[in-house]
């Protein structure tokens, strides 16, 4: 559920181009010029779709897929403001529809594929007059919008939820969302300032090396107030792949931002060493799946450690919390390989991967 194949990173990337005919262009995420690399950029249209989906999970993760008590953090905002949305009306058809169709919640990686609220809106509406049928599209590039969109939503059910959640997150964001988000940015100005100046300066170029060693030179940072430990990753290669992360409190925490880049960055090396590890048995048992989810926390732990190993260790204090965890005064990583457990020839497949991207032997 964690990550969209590349095959539909690219699939959007090539369909959200001008639309010819009577229907507008929706325009893709496009480069702006830049020379820099790996770019942080706030995306409001993100942290809204998270939002919905925060609102409607049931999070029992080991590492909370959202921010952890942000639920309670949002009914009581709105609770204080005296607001009842759209989306507080139809949370309850949404909540008992994902349980029911669990894949649904792949859906959450959708809004990372498009520059805006609008953007995503107008694809969406494309889709579902269509009713998911690339063949009654107008033309070849809504065509593709359809398809990549039917392939998250394939039966009328899904697409009668996916009309109904847009429908609740416009009320929601009209009513109440833009408002917070404006005001939760101010408040944490701070620590996306810092965050982002030791990003560029610093860290960035720091993991440069073993970025573009696995095929991730460029791509997009985008800080999520709705995000914890857990970030949000589409890889697209040499494309520039859009990687959502948690947004820093504050200048003191915003070391956060390297933390959760490099948990999802890790992904690479991780997902090499499971999958040579396993039987196919044991990965249809599942044990991949939960392999890589743990491997995803001890491989941000071990690039973090390369680069500075101070950093390494405030890296493990930091997922120790988001796991509830209890934290050690001293030897934090230790109590994270606990928590953490992992097979050690897995361990050395990601440590030497990381030695050969950085150079090493």
């Amino acid at each position: 559920m964690r990550r969209l194949g590349l095959t539909l990173g690219l699939l959007v990337a090539a369909s959200l181009g001008a639309c010819a005919g009577g229907q507008q262009s929706v325009a893709p995420i496009r480069p702006t010029g830049s020379t820099l690399r790996w770019p942080v950029k706030t995306r409001p249209h993100v942290d809204l779709w998270l939002h919905g989906f925060a609102l409607l999970l049931e999070d029992t993760a080991q590492v909370p897929l959202f921010d952890r008590g942000y639920g309670e953090r949002i009914i009581v905002a709105k609770n204080a403001r005296n607001l009842y949305t759209g989306f507080d009306s139809a949370s309850r058809h949404l909540r008992t529809t994902l349980r029911v169709r669990p894949g649904l919640a792949g859906a959450q990686f959708l809004a990372l594929y498009f520059g805006s609220w609008d953007e995503l809106q107008q694809a969406m509406g494309y889709f579902l007059k269509a009713e998911g049928d690339p063949a009654r599209a107008m033309n070849r590039e809504v065509q593709g919008i359809v398809a990549f969109l039917a392939q998250q939503f394939p039966r009328a059910e899904d697409r009668d939820w996916a009309r109904r959640f847009v429908a609740a997150l416009e009320s929601e964001r009209s009513t109440f969302f833009h408002d917070w988000w404006l005001a939760e940015s101010r408040r944490r100005a701070a620590g996306l300032t810092a965050g982002d100046s030791l990003w560029q300066t610093v860290w960035r170029p720091r993991l440069q090396p073993f970025l573009n060693a696995t095929q991730q030179q460029n791509g997009d940072l985008i800080p999520s107030m709705v995000l914890g430990g857990e970030g949000r990753a589409v890889p697209a290669g040499k494309q520039a792949s859009p990687y959502a992360v948690l947004w820093p409190q504050s200048a003191d925490s915003a070391e956060e931002l390297l933390f959760g880049f490099a948990h999802e960055a890790a992904g690479t090396v991780v997902q090499v060493a499971v999958n040579d590890h396993l039987t196919p048995a044991q990965q249809r048992a599942g044990a991949g799946a939960r392999l890589s989810t743990i491997g995803l926390v001890r491989g941000g732990a071990l690039l973090v450690s390369r680069i500075d190993p101070a950093l390494g260790e405030r890296y493990a204090r930091f997922y120790l919390t988001q796991a509830g965890r209890p934290v050690p005064p001293s030897g934090a990583l230790a109590a994270l390989a606990e928590a953490f457990p992992m097979p050690e020839e897995m361990l050395a497949s990601m440590r030497r991967q990381i030695d050969l991207a950085f150079g090493g032997i």
